[in-house]
């Protein structure tokens, strides 16, 4: 039996399990932790993930890939707090770079390389875009003045593992790519948000991206498009990769994470302006790395992930929370 076989079977026992089949005698799942002030448990996801990429259009939100190389996609309506299968990726992908630009979600490389894969929520269903001019995997992603940016990633080299510090722009009107300026440190597993009409590049790891082969880094670098430059930004309190990072009410958020050595983080770490410093906020309800999070309304969406270190395969979390963060 092959391993995208028992790919499937998880994934379909994990869908039996979520609605309530199993037959007598089935253990009952775990009960999610407790939640924090800001935090309530939403419903979980159909089966766990790992290593993908989602993206909000308006309340729905829009899973893509996970580990290892799957096609799978899942919708979640916000408003019903229910989960959906939706139509499969055309390339499995992992470590993938997801986001949603002009009503549609993108998603960009992984263990798909160059393809560029684009949902349309309208029609329902995927066509291919313009691909990358290079592979990109565990790129950070983000959307700044109408582009998407492709910030980092690895070298997709076992012999010769390496971060790098490419950075390309999509354009959707033009559909072309161009390159901008490189990062200064070369990482991957990073995050990447927006905060005062410029990027900020978030943690990540380098020099390579396996257990053995990388360090979580704390640094952060922060991108101005008019002169394309990247300048040195507040490092985080703690190192970490494999985090997500979302912006909400014009302050950054970082969540989760791993730190090499150290293990898997709850850490929540919030950035109000870019010449500030991080301020260090209560603890999700369970520490995760290679999850996603997004902004819905004035929420956000924090759902999968691996509970355990590394490529820890069987601890993908279905778990989904909405986080309110304190005014304050």
């Amino acid at each position: 039996m092959n391993h995208r076989r028992l790919t499937l079977m998880s994934m379909s026992a994990a869908l039996l399990a979520a609605c309530g089949g199993g037959g007598d005698g089935a253990e009952a799942a775990p009960s999610p932790p407790p939640p924090g002030p800001g935090w309530a448990p939403l419903t979980a996801m159909p089966a766990g993930l790992a290593k993908f990429g989602a993206a909000a259009v308006g309340a729905r939100v829009v899973t893509a890939g996970g580990y290892d190389t799957l096609r799978t996609v899942l919708l979640f309506d916000s408003a019903a707090n229910t989960w959906a299968a939706g139509p499969t990726l055309a390339s499995g992908t992992d470590n993938v770079a997801v986001a949603e630009l002009a009503g549609r979600v993108h998603a960009v490389g992984g263990e798909a390389r160059t393809a560029h894969q684009i949902y349309d929520p309208v029609a329902g269903s995927w066509s291919a875009g313009l691909v990358s001019p290079r592979i990109r995997f565990a790129s950070a992603i983000a959307v700044l003045g109408g582009r998407l940016h492709l910030i980092g990633g690895w070298n997709y080299d076992n012999t010769s593992s390496a971060s790098v510090a490419t950075h390309d722009v999509y354009d959707p009107v033009a559909n072309s790519w161009t390159a901008a300026a490189p990062l200064a440190t070369a990482r991957n597993a990073a995050a990447a948000a927006v905060l005062g009409g410029r990027l900020i590049v978030i943690g990540g790891r380098a020099p390579g991206i396996r257990a053995t082969d990388q360090t979580s880094l704390a640094s952060c670098e922060i991108y101005d498009p008019v002169a394309d430059r990247w300048t040195a930004g507040p490092s985080l309190p703690q190192a970490r990769s494999g985090l997500a990072a979302v912006t909400l009410g014009g302050r950054v958020y970082a969540l989760g994470g791993e730190s090499t050595p150290g293990g898997v983080r709850a850490a929540v770490t919030r950035l109000d302006s870019l010449g500030g410093s991080w301020v260090t906020m209560g603890d999700m309800p369970q520490a995760v790395h290679g999850h996603a999070a997004v902004v819905v309304g004035s929420d956000i969406i924090v759902m999968g992930g691996f509970t355990g270190a590394s490529d820890a395969v069987g601890t993908e979390s279905r778990l989904c929370w909405r986080y309110t963060p304190p005014l304050a």
